[in-house]
């Protein structure tokens, strides 16, 4: 057994057993990530209800997304610069003491801010992750080790909905936040010892003013499109003020791209066919996945009626089909060196699964409600990883961290503006009875409960119609690129060349 730990299999860097253990440190990161996304996700409508009301229901979810996504970009420049070690280091510390915070917030807007303060800290664990994962694991044989990430998030996906549940049904809701303080210390502790020195050394110029552009351009597209129809009228000057500027800023932030030395976002890699279809596909199943994950619990508890522990097992069917069936997927996809079918398959079953949604009303059951999320959940599964895995496949070694961060800056993008758009469409449609009811979601009368099904359909049916998209590019654009053995820099064949970054050297 020790000898088969130590070997070092062919077009490997690094033997069985020193993979395993880098494993452990990348698992208990993700752990932590997957428990905060599960266990805010059950018990956010109390919270939300006890600080201000569900109008700003979306608000606390658009903000944790808004600091990731703004700062994936950077995560992923700075590790191929510096290492990865440093930036997890970095980023668990900033979700820490942002969580810290979103326990101790006194009102919502102290809770929105303190969950931007959380989502910078978040915006580095998964890309920092699928970066290392890259980096350590050929393609081929990725599949194989998604059972050891896939045990982290079926963890997570059974113990945090029930957590949150049962927090905000016994303690104070401020704990949901705060028990990511003991399991950051533990990641933090095996990253530490864990985690190798960076595989090569960059010199580097980081594009600050880009990313400041960036990050200012998505902060005002966002608040044009929550503005909208709510606050203010579409046609005010608050929210055209907005979208226009979002307009202007996006426009100059890709004008300073064209010219700085390193961009900020890799645009150059996406003259790849498989890049570009692929990094298109992860933005509309981010913004379908966490679109719904936001508004399925607010169904339950709001609709059906039910307590938030009941709405976090509901929940769990969704991520424990996901999980499973990635799993499988994953192995499937190393054995037969094929990713393209799961493509084409996903989307058509997660589809199935938001029109299923989309069809409950106020005589819904739990056990039909999860029956309808183990459907989606399978057809997320095997979309969970491919696309990431299409996109590492198709550039080459050195631009790993650029290119894994643009896929998960594009899912991040993705899930952002699914939930503020959703968020959007549910409160336009949302009765004044019901907003005035927010403090008790659980108790609505018979005519709250339907206004508050009928205003939650059409996000469901308008996740469907992202899934449909998916299926049009992956049927399209996404093409099947063999699956790499080894690490070697090349790109496969019938793929245009990814540029090289500046700077790059060999080194330990």
């Amino acid at each position: 057994m020790r000898e088969r730990l130590a070997r070092t299999p062919p077009g490997y860097r690094y033997s069985i057993g020193r993979i395993l253990a880098i494993y452990s440190g990348l698992m208990v990161t993700l752990l932590l990530a997957a428990l905060d996304q599960t266990i805010v996700a059950t018990a956010l409508p109390k919270v939300v209800s006890e600080l201000g009301g569900i109008t700003q229901y979306s608000w606390v979810f658009t903000a944790y997304m808004l600091g990731s996504t703004v700062t994936v970009p950077l995560y992923g420049k700075l590790g191929d610069a510096h290492g990865r070690k440093p930036l997890f280091i970095v980023a668990i510390t900033i979700f820490l003491a942002g969580s810290a915070l979103c326990g101790a917030a006194q009102n919502m807007v102290q809770l929105v801010i303190f969950r931007a303060i959380q989502g910078i800290g978040a915006g580095g664990l998964f890309p920092l992750t699928l970066a290392m994962v890259g980096m350590i694991v050929p393609p081929r044989d990725r599949g194989r080790y998604q059972g050891l990430i896939g045990s982290v998030f079926a963890a997570a996906s059974i113990a945090g909905p029930l957590i949150g549940g049962f927090i905000v049904d016994n303690f104070s809701w401020r704990w949901i936040f705060y028990v990511n303080l003991p399991v950051g210390g533990v990641a933090l502790a095996v990253i530490l010892v864990t985690m190798p020195k960076r595989p090569y050394k960059q010199e580097h110029s980081i594009d600050w003013l880009g990313a400041g552009i960036l990050a200012l351009g998505t902060t005002s597209l966002l608040l044009g499109l929550v503005w909208g129809g709510r606050d203010y009228p579409w046609g005010s000057a608050q929210v055209v003020g907005a979208l226009v500027a979002a307009l202007v800023l996006l426009a100059a932030f890709g004008l300073v791209e064209r010219r700085v030395r390193e961009p900020i976002l890799p645009f150059d890699l996406l003259r790849n066919q498989t890049v570009s279809s692929s990094v298109a596909c992860l933005a509309l199943v981010g913004a379908a996945m966490f679109g719904t994950i936001s508004f399925v619990p607010l169904f339950v508890q709001g609709v059906i009626g039910t307590s938030a522990t009941s709405s976090g097992i509901v929940l769990t069917p969704l991520m424990l089909g996901a999980v499973a069936t990635s799993f499988l997927s994953g192995q499937l996809v190393s054995r037969t060196g094929r990713y393209r079918p799961n493509t084409i398959v996903g989307p058509v079953v997660l589809g199935a699964g938001m029109l299923l949604l989309w069809r409950m009303g106020v005589h819904t059951t739990n056990g039909q409600a999860a029956r309808n999320m183990v459907i989606a959940g399978i057809g997320l599964g095997m979309m969970m990883q491919i696309f990431v895995l299409s996109v590492q496949n198709s550039v080459p070694r050195r631009a790993m961290g650029s290119a894994t961060a643009l896929s998960q800056f594009s899912r991040s993008i993705g899930a952002t503006l699914g939930v503020t758009l959703m968020g959007v469409i549910v409160n336009q449609r949302l009765p004044a009875a019901v907003r005035a009811n927010g403090t008790a979601i659980h108790r609505l009368p018979a005519a709250g409960r339907l206004a508050l099904a009928n205003a939650l359909h059409p996000a469901f049916l308008a996740a469907a119609a992202l899934c449909v998209l998916v299926f049009v590019i992956s049927l399209l654009w996404v093409r099947e690129v063999p699956l790499r053995r080894g690490y070697g820099d090349e790109v496969p064949l019938g793929d245009e060349a990814s540029p090289q970054p500046a700077g790059v050297r060999s080194g330990s």
